[in-house]
């Protein structure tokens, strides 16, 4: 009788298995996080959240966010993968985060068709394991992962896998190297090769319904094939498939979703290069010196790095792989639109990223080649190298092994360190663990209260909280008569009070007649059309009095003989790591203010002069100004309204005034730079002294480092002199 036993998976295997949870697991945990804290937003969690949730009630993708570019999801982008994701929303679960751990386990997925395909091309399990974690690491992988929710997300894995599979459809008895153009691990099974061709295709459909864009990668596999590998009908069949989808979702899927039968909205991010999709992929022909022009800019090149650097510039050797990322990289290059060009931001590199993995591997796989040139070796039956046509040359693999290992281990390496000053998962240096407290559950509450199928206006943070229903729209600066419930956080760390944005708000709710609140509570506005007016309640204004927490730096500083600043805590925008740091200040008030101050926050140079000021209020003194303040209690003022960049500026600081003439709603009679209208400062404790006669606090110092800005500590700065 014959005993069957399971074979036990290999080391290399096990670990590979490993990698993918792990990612998944951190990702996916970080990624949910977000959304308790209240850090996703209308873009794009929100927006296809509705879509789905309408979906799922029979109301196709129907969406109300983006009014103006039509009242469809494809009227903004083609991803018909959507409608998989239905049945989920219908009869499991409609929870966004559903979402966002989708992606996050899509993603990790991924690394299983990256390693088959690295296996084969490195000859070696522990070189083709490297690979994939230096992909697991890459800050461009994480910030697909970490920006909301959105289909072209899972595309990677799609198209890896779909790679994976045409890889072994094009092996054949004569010729081994399938999608290669170099030596491969021969593998058996050429003759099922019908099955691979089926899977990949169904994979590569599967990708281009993630985005209409994709349709451009699936045209230059086609060209890969028809060129360098002289593979005339896969060849000719991904370019045809290509350009079909190409024409069916910039020509006629979008036009017929929107209102006014317009293309696609995002190509006005090119009109300097064409007004239709074929005019500006014609114009690197068409007008090949303005397109050099748009290429080789500073953020370009930074771009580039972001997708080179984490692995030790392997892609660029792997040329021909690396090619085949030209559509995105061409659209996020050639883009008006600066945003696309933040690559380890937002989630714009994503369809490039297989393709700059492989390329990646192909580096390896060369770099190694080269150093095995004439070195003795055996067993080259495992592997074959077809230079010309079908004349092959035997090649010995374990020549090729050490070297592949080394540089796989070389690619971890770089990518190890780049992670560490660029990553988002608990290795890096700028990681962030969303924090939920008491504050973000009483907006939950609250948007939990809201009748699910009446209409909604909410600012752009709070939109997955309420989408859904049927009608929801963004707050733009004015509140929309067809909204019967309005939703605002006026204390987010996100909603700025940029051209005035919270005073016009602040005299909506005022002035309107026709709208009352529902619920006022800490920091909260759950307003109603036709409710009755009344005042504010005190719940609200809870955000306003909070006491330092033990993390904030102390300060010792009175302004005058009515406030003193007694602490201050720094924090990245969370949306943006490289913008402006936050900064909130803690407040003893000492007695009543004689008058409403504007609090002022001055920009330093590395030298610690002031060489900027804000002008407009601070979103708390919009709501609760100091001629307010109570005696004796602390306030919390967070400061993130900023007229400034400091993106160029290695090393800056942030310092305070406070300065006399403020208007209760607005800043325009205060002048921040008039000496003479600040309160004087005395600092008790150490630390810098106060400038311009001593009414500007110097307050805090910021270095960045691989584009991040860290707080300088305390120690540090008195080291330093306080930075002076």
């Amino acid at each position: 009788m014959k005993i069957l036993t399971m074979r036990r998976p290999a080391l290399p295997t096990t670990v590979l298995l490993f990698l993918v949870c792990l990612y998944a697991l951190v990702f996916g945990v970080l990624a949910a996080r977000a959304y308790p804290a209240h850090e996703t937003g209308a873009f794009d969690l929100g927006v296809y959240d509705q879509a789905l949730w309408n979906a799922a009630h029979g109301r196709g993708l129907s969406l109300t966010l983006v009014p103006h570019l039509g009242p469809t999801r494809f009227a903004i982008h083609v991803e018909p993968i959507l409608f998989l994701i239905v049945p989920i929303y219908r009869f499991v679960t409609d929870d966004p985060r559903l979402l966002l751990w989708l992606q996050a386990v899509v993603i990790a997925l991924g690394g299983l068709p990256l390693y088959g395909l690295a296996r084969r091309r490195l000859s070696n399990d522990w070189a083709a394991l490297a690979i994939v974690a230096a992909y697991f690491l890459l800050p461009v992988l994480e910030s697909v992962n970490l920006f909301d929710f959105h289909a072209v997300g899972l595309a990677p894995t799609l198209l890896l896998t779909a790679l994976y599979f045409l890889d072994r459809a094009l092996i054949t008895a004569d010729d081994p190297r399938g999608l290669w153009t170099g030596p491969v691990i021969s593998v058996a099974g050429h003759r099922s090769r019908m099955k691979f061709a089926v899977l990949s295709a169904l994979f590569l459909v599967l990708a281009l319904g993630t985005k209409e864009d994709i349709s451009l990668h699936v045209l230059m596999i086609g060209l890969y094939l028809l060129i360098l590998r002289r593979r005339w009908r896969p060849g000719l069949a991904l370019i045809v498939l290509g350009l079909a989808w190409f024409y069916v979702a910039f020509y006629i899927i979008i036009p017929a979703s929107r209102p006014t039968g317009a293309g696609s909205a995002y190509v006005g991010f090119f009109d300097i290069l064409g007004d239709t999709p074929l005019e500006i992929a014609l114009a690197p022909i068409r007008t090949p010196g303005k397109v050099a022009g748009l290429l080789f800019t500073p953020e370009n090149i930074r771009a580039l790095m972001m997708l080179n650097l984490p692995l030790a510039f392997t892609p660029l050797v792997g040329l021909p792989m690396f090619l085949l990322a030209a559509p995105t990289l061409a659209i996020t290059l050639l883009s008006s639109n600066p945003l696309m060009h933040q690559l380890e931001t937002y989630h714009y590199a994503a369809p490039a990223i297989p393709f700059v993995m492989l390329a990646a591997v192909d580096g390896v796989a060369r770099l190694a080649n080269l150093k095995s040139v004439g070195r003795p070796g055996n067993h080259s039956s495992l592997l074959a190298d077809s230079p010309g046509d079908r004349r092959y040359r035997p090649f010995a693999p374990y020549s090729l092994l050490p070297s592949a290992l080394f540089l796989s281990l070389l690619v971890l390496s770089v990518s190890v360190v780049y992670h560490h000053y660029r990553g988002y998962s608990p290795l890096g240096r700028p990681f962030h663990w969303p924090k939920v407290t008491v504050h973000e559950q009483v907006g939950d509450e609250l948007a939990a209260s809201i009748p699910s199928m009446m209409p909604v206006g909410a600012q752009a943070e709070l939109v997955p909280l309420a989408s859904h229903r049927p009608w929801i729209q963004i707050w733009q600066g004015s509140l929309d008569e067809r909204a019967d419930y309005h939703l605002f956080d006026v204390s987010h760390p996100a909603f700025v009070n940029r051209d005035g944005a919270q005073e016009k708000l602040l005299s909506d709710v005022a002035r309107d007649p026709d709208v009352g609140p529902v619920a006022t509570q800490d920091g909260y506005l759950l307003l109603q059309n036709g409710a009755p007016r009344r005042p504010t309640t005190p719940e609200f204004f809870t955000f306003v009095y909070v006491d330092p927490p033990v993390s904030a730096a102390p300060v010792a500083a009175t302004f005058g003989d009515e406030l003193q600043l007694v602490a201050f805590e720094t924090q990245r925008n969370y949306a943006d790591r490289e913008a402006e740091p936050l900064v909130t200040l803690y407040w003893r008030v000492l007695s009543p203010p004689e008058e409403d101050y504007f609090i002022a926050i001055f920009l330093l140079d590395e030298s610690g002069e002031p060489v900027g000021a804000t002008r407009d209020q601070q979103p708390l003194t919009v709501w609760w100004p100091t001629s307010r303040w109570e005696t004796g209690r602390t306030v919390r003022l967070l400061a993130n309204t900023f007229p400034w960049w400091t993106g160029d500026r290695r090393r800056f600081g942030y310092g305070v005034a406070v300065v006399r003439g403020a208007e209760p709603t607005s800043a325009s009679s205060a002048e921040p730079w008039d000496v003479a209208s600040r309160l004087p400062v005395v600092r008790d404790g150490g630390g810098s002294a106060p400038l311009d006669s001593g009414t500007l606090l110097p307050l805090v110092e910021f270095k960045r480092a691989a584009g991040i800005p860290y707080q300088i500590p305390a120690e540090t700065e008195a080291e330093s002199g306080g930075g002076q």
